[in-house]
C-alpha cells in the first residue's frame, strides 16, 4: 500500500481490578479498546484521555512504559513536559470505506488505569449509544471473539498497570 496518507491514532487499554475496558465498535463489528484519531495540534496523551472519556466516560491516568534504564531529568516550569511513553507503536493499514480512501494509522498503544477516586462505571459513547462499554476479565475474552492482537495488548496492559501500583 502506498504510504501517501498516514494519520496518528491512539488505542487505550484501561486496566482495573483485573479487567480491561472495551467497547463494541459498531462500524468494525468487534470489541476494541477506546481510541481514535489524534486531532491537529493535540498531543497523543491528550487524545488518549479524550477518546477514553468520549467513548466510555472513564477518566484515566496513562501508565508510562519507559525503559527502566532511562532516568528522567527535572523539568522546571517552561520546559516541555515529557509525554507518556506508549506500550507500543504499530502501523495499521486501513481499507477504503465509503468516501474514506485507504490510508494508514500510526497507532500509539497506551496502558492506563482509572483516575483514583473517579467513577469506574462506563457509560455508552455519546456518538454511539450501542457501543456498550464494559470491564472484561481474561476469562471473558473468548466470548467477545477478540483478535490475538487485542488480547496481547490487553494482557500487557493488565501486567503493566499491576506493576505500576
Amino acid at each position: 500500500m502506498s504510504a501517501s496518507v498516514r494519520e496518528y491514532a491512539v488505542a487505550v487499554f484501561v486496566a482495573h481490578e483485573g479487567a480491561v475496558l472495551l467497547h463494541f465498535h459498531r462500524k468494525l463489528g468487534r470489541w476494541l479498546p477506546p481510541g481514535g484519531h489524534v486531532e491537529p495540534n493535540e498531543l497523543p496523551d491528550e487524545a488518549a484521555r479524550r477518546e477514553t472519556i468520549e467513548e466510555t466516560g472513564i477518566r484515566v491516568d496513562l501508565i508510562d512504559a519507559s525503559n527502566p534504564l532511562f532516568v528522567d531529568v527535572p523539568r522546571p516550569v517552561g520546559l516541555p513536559p515529557r509525554l507518556a511513553q506508549p506500550i507500543g507503536i504499530q502501523l495499521e493499514a486501513i481499507p477504503a470505506r465509503g468516501t474514506n480512501p485507504a490510508h494508514e494509522h500510526i497507532d500509539l498503544v497506551y496502558a492506563a488505569r482509572v483516575v483514583p477516586g473517579s467513577m469506574a462505571v462506563p457509560r455508552a459513547d455519546t456518538d454511539d449509544p450501542e457501543a456498550r462499554p464494559g470491564w472484561f476479565k481474561p476469562d471473558e475474552w473468548g466470548n467477545l471473539e477478540l483478535t490475538a492482537e487485542v488480547i496481547a495488548w490487553a494482557r500487557a496492559s493488565l501486567a503493566l498497570v499491576d506493576k505500576a501500583r
